[in-house]
């Protein structure tokens, strides 16, 4: 082989090179849900698990199944509110709360977060004659909440030498519109602890 193909069999090697470089992509790994903890931070696991914890214990608890009478009482959800240090999607965990109590069958539901799209709706069948007027909706004829379930996440953070300390309580509480009853209340704790780099 002579130098001028010599040269052309090492372009066409370092073209398919970097062809084969920029069409790579890394293997990608389906990561389990209830992994170790890998961090000090709240993690998908956690949630997962409060959730679960949480909801069982109101659906199992004797007050609450005696303040439902089996009547399957309408239930409004406050969104989670969020009082740690860390960003999360309190209204992620607000539905997945919702669906696992909607599972159930306990309690029928309102959503208020819906409510303007819920009388724009109205609104646009009463004004724009598209609808029969006997069967459009009216305002003022939607089913009124009965109890109420609200919840928050609190945070403790103690780093001392080498050691970061975190923990974390999940609260939720479901009150009684109709009476002002506390019926059910609960919390769940999360503590965490890892050594920190030297450097």
């Amino acid at each position: 082989m002579n130098m001028k193909q010599t040269m052309y069999a090492a372009a066409v090697a370092a073209a398919v090179a970097a062809s084969g470089c920029a069409t790579y992509r890394p293997p990608v790994d389906d990561s389990q849900l209830d992994r170790g903890a890998t961090t000090t931070r709240i993690e998908p696991q956690d949630v997962r698990r409060t959730v679960e914890a949480m909801v069982d214990s109101l659906l199992s608890d004797a007050g609450v199944v005696e303040a439902t009478g089996g009547k399957r009482p309408v239930l409004d959800i406050e969104p989670m509110k969020n009082r740690s240090h860390m960003i999360l999607d309190m209204t992620s965990i607000t539905d997945s709360i919702r669906t696992r109590l909607i599972r159930s069958r306990m309690f029928r539901f309102v959503d208020r977060s819906t409510a303007g799209a819920d009388i724009a709706i109205m609104d646009e069948q009463a004004q724009l004659g598209l609808t029969d007027p006997n069967q459009a909706i009216q305002p003022g004829r939607q089913i009124a909440a009965q109890m109420y379930l609200t919840g928050s996440l609190t945070d403790m953070v103690n780093d001392t030498g080498r050691m970061s300390d975190r923990y974390y309580k999940f609260n939720m509480i479901l009150k009684d519109l109709r009476t002002g009853e506390i019926v059910w209340t609960d919390e769940k704790e999360i503590r965490k602890t890892a050594g920190r780099p030297l450097f």
